[in-house]
């Protein structure tokens, strides 16, 4: 029994380490790329909609990636693009601003999910870690209308509602690396 019992906290224990080191190698990247002189290029969208009830909207997006010649002997013009990490930011009129950022690991996965809301209405921010496609980390900072703290940190037994919306980050990021090289592709229709 002892055996069985130790066999298992040393499971247990290689499992924590190996996500403690998953979210520290997160933490570098979301350095690495942030980094100014680091070689990354971006591409910007602004898209400004008259909503109803809201009125203008400008969404902003950003993309920041790394561009390589992908064949200089065969094409030296022709570029491939890896994707490292998209911002979103927008407002709902005056009362509400959203951000939110995808961060891609060197194979275009994602690996952290970022939302935070201020203003008026809502006060909160997600923080979803991913590793290998797998939810290893979920933080929420929020303070309700009654100005309520409502944080908790989950990193295995998620809440459904955290798996859920998880997996809306996987489907969201897909949609907006679609978007990406729609744009590498467009920017060369008339060169």
């Amino acid at each position: 029994m002892k055996t069985f019992l130790s066999i298992l906290l040393l499971i247990w224990t290689i499992n924590i380490h190996a996500q403690e080191d998953a979210i520290a190698k997160i933490r570098e990247r979301y350095a690495q790329v942030n980094e100014e002189d680091a070689g990354y290029q971006t591409h910007s969208v602004e898209l400004n909609t008259m909503q109803a009830a809201i009125g203008l909207q400008t969404t902003k997006i950003a993309f920041r990636y790394m561009a390589f010649q992908s064949n200089p002997e065969e094409d030296p013009a022709k570029l491939e693009y890896t994707l490292a990490k998209i911002s979103v930011s927008y407002n709902i009129s005056d009362g509400m601003e959203y951000h939110i950022e995808y961060l891609f690991d060197e194979n275009q996965n994602l690996i952290f999910y970022f939302r935070k809301a201020e203003g008026e209405w809502e006060n909160y921010q997600y923080r979803y870690y991913f590793n290998k496609g797998k939810l290893i980390k979920v933080i929420i900072k929020s303070i309700n209308e009654m100005g309520l703290k409502l944080d908790y940190t989950d990193t295995k037994n998620f809440k459904s509602k955290d798996i859920e919306y998880a997996k809306s980050c996987f489907l969201k990021a897909k949609e907006y690396i679609d978007f990406f090289h729609s744009m590498t592709d467009i920017e060369y229709l008339d060169k």
